[in-house]
């Protein structure tokens, strides 16, 4: 779509303006005026943007490869919406399902939270981990290191403090990483499900606009002729 845009703006639209040049007192329309504005811009400058685009992109692969840009974005994927509630679970499960394996397997509790801060693909999360860990070292137990933390759902420490109780932690984190894997599942469709109608809605618009100004001069230009 965006290159059937660029197309038009820059091909198609020039040659409606070509039938106005010497002809008094036509006027284009606005849609038709703006839209050429746009063209010209991409036909004479497109260059200047091709060098803006590639200066961003390679500053901004760089800055997301530094401490501070890896946290921004961590950061960003977990406070967006729509995408920071599906991140946000796909953490826990993440978080679960690892825990799980690496309490099954016999691994002590301070190296299987390592292993997961190291495996879970979130510098705030992991911090977060980290953290509980040192609190686990301290004294407290897991859900209580992970009580109140702001980078974990409530229901994590929740389960986990069951486990501890029971003495089945393996089997809690199990279903917690089996709750948060469906979530995520049914997340990811919904979000599918509100994509596909706004992107429709936006090429529609876009679809429109165009038609618009290269038909409205066309049509105006054929009601002058008629008129003489």
């Amino acid at each position: 779509m965006v290159a059937v845009v660029i197309f038009m703006l820059s091909t198609v639209l020039p040659q409606v303006q070509e039938l106005y040049k010497g002809l008094p007192d036509a006027h284009l329309p606005f849609v038709t005026n703006v839209l050429l504005a746009v063209g010209n811009t991409i036909n004479h400058f497109w260059w200047l943007a091709v060098i803006v685009v590639g200066i961003a992109t390679f500053t901004l692969f760089n800055w997301v490869r530094t401490p501070k840009g890896r946290r921004a974005i961590d950061t960003l994927k977990m406070r967006v919406w729509p995408l920071g509630p599906l991140f946000m679970k796909l953490y826990m499960a993440r978080f679960a399902r690892t825990g799980t394996t690496l309490v099954g397997s016999g691994v002590p509790l301070l190296q299987m939270l390592s292993v997961t801060a190291s495996a879970i693909g979130n510098v705030r999360v992991a911090e977060s981990i980290t953290s509980a860990s040192e609190k686990v070292k301290g004294g407290k137990s897991l859900s209580e290191g992970l009580a109140g933390d702001p980078n974990f759902l409530e229901l994590v420490p929740n389960m986990i403090h069951i486990g501890e109780q029971s003495g089945s932690l393996e089997s809690m984190l199990g279903k917690t990483a089996d709750y948060y894997e469906h979530e995520v599942d049914n997340q990811i469709k919904t979000i599918s499900t509100i994509v596909e109608p706004v992107l429709m809605i936006a090429m529609g618009i876009m679809a429109l606009f165009i038609a618009a100004a290269v038909l409205l001069p066309i049509y105006s230009l054929a009601g002058k002729t008629i008129i003489r």
